[in-house]
């Protein structure tokens, strides 16, 4: 039985991505070890479990307090720290592993070193390109070279659309391969409900479950909605730097709701329930131009209308087959967006219609497990 070692910068609960990947191995007759970064509590390292669909794969998470959301800087001193006990545990195991599949840069600079020093295979796994998506100032041609090295270096390179091809140009990658972080299972009927007791039934309903941060205008979401007391409600869930912000908020306005940090299937359950989802991130970073967001995925699988900025991730497949709006990133062109959507209701169903059928034949799970089983077939040549 091969064995394999999937790492990853956060604690890994939920973790869509890793845990996809990891239940598609375990599926097909891998044993998965999962290696994350719990940034709540310090710790040295802590063993579990991680439950999946299909089987169980172990979990090491390495304790050290952080933010999400401060930045390269911010975290410097934290990841740096994290990165050394990875560095000692991939020596350590070294005879328990086969496989290296490292999620972005902050994963990768490590895992690539143990890969050549072990002899294993190693997969680079990108999900947001480290130059483009973090503030490096002077340090962003060096980073940028050095993640092209890894690039050049790694058996596989996973990108999150085909679209990325153009963000990684200049890198010479021995295998290139598009998997779609899309959602691998529907809403269950025993699914919890999620959805508050007091929202209210005639109320349009917008969602966004995430990381809380400020480039996803969900503070304008916010204030939006709470000038509109009788039309909409907002429902929010998920963990970061805007927490308290959000919990304060929901407390100042009946229709603005926080959950807090939620399961995937309760994270689904939600959005189920309501009726517009939002994907919203600023243009002006590079790296939100090539974005694929969760949100994305999670709305034409559901069936659910979607908000997203001009100039970002898939505007140009909302526009193409109209199943949602696209917007200026601006407080304006977000309040235009919602009330031109809301006005469209009599349409809503027969954008659902779209995207399912977009979901099924472009970007299902069954497509990207397909994929994920190739490429990883293709490396025991």
């Amino acid at each position: 039985m091969k064995k394999v070692v999937l790492i990853r910068s956060n604690p890994v609960s939920p973790d869509p991505p890793v845990e996809k990947a990891a239940n598609t191995l375990i599926k097909s007759g891998y044993k998965v070890t999962v290696i994350g970064w719990d940034r709540d509590r310090d710790y040295y390292s802590e063993n579990s479990t991680l439950e999946l669909a299909d089987g169980c794969a172990d979990i090491v998470r390495f304790g050290i307090k952080a933010s999400f959301g401060a930045g390269f800087r911010g975290n410097l001193k934290p990841l740096l720290t994290f990165q050394k006990r990875l560095k000692e545990w991939l020596g350590k195991n070294s005879e328990n592993y086969d496989i290296i599949h490292a999620f972005d840069f902050d994963t990768a600079a490590v895992a690539s070193f143990a890969a050549k020093k072990y002899k294993k295979k190693f997969i680079y796994h990108i999900l947001d390109f480290y130059a483009d998506s973090h503030n490096l100032g002077k340090l962003r041609p060096l980073i940028k070279k050095f993640d092209f090295s890894i690039i050049n270096n790694a058996d596989v390179t996973i990108i999150c659309t085909e679209k990325r091809k153009k963000q990684i140009r200049g890198s010479k990658p021995k295998k290139l391969v598009a998997i779609h972080n899309t959602p691998d299972c529907k809403v269950s009927e025993n699914a919890p409900r999620v959805l508050s007791e007091k929202s209210c039934p005639d109320k349009i309903k917008i969602v966004y479950v995430g990381v809380l941060v400020e480039t996803h205008m969900i503070e304008d979401i916010i204030e939006f909605v709470g000038k509109n007391p009788d039309k909409y409600e907002f429902h929010i869930g998920g963990f970061g730097m805007l927490e308290s912000y959000i919990a304060q908020k929901a407390e100042e306005y009946p229709n603005v709701f926080f959950y807090g940090k939620l399961p995937y299937e309760n994270t689904l359950s939600l959005e189920n329930d309501c009726d517009l989802m939002v994907a919203l991130y600023d243009p002006v970073v590079r790296n939100h131009r090539y974005c694929a967001p969760n949100k994305f995925y999670e709305a034409i699988m559901l069936g659910k209308p979607i908000i997203m900025a001009n100039n970002t991730g898939f505007d140009d497949i909302i526009r193409e087959n109209n199943i949602g709006i696209t917007v200026d990133f601006s407080k304006q062109g977000l309040e235009s967006g919602i009330s031109a959507l809301a006005e469209r209701r009599n349409e809503w169903a027969e954008m659902a219609e779209r995207e399912n059928a977009l979901y099924n034949k472009q970007f299902s799970w069954r497509i990207m497990a397909q994929r994920i089983k190739r490429l990883y077939k293709d490396l025991d040549r």
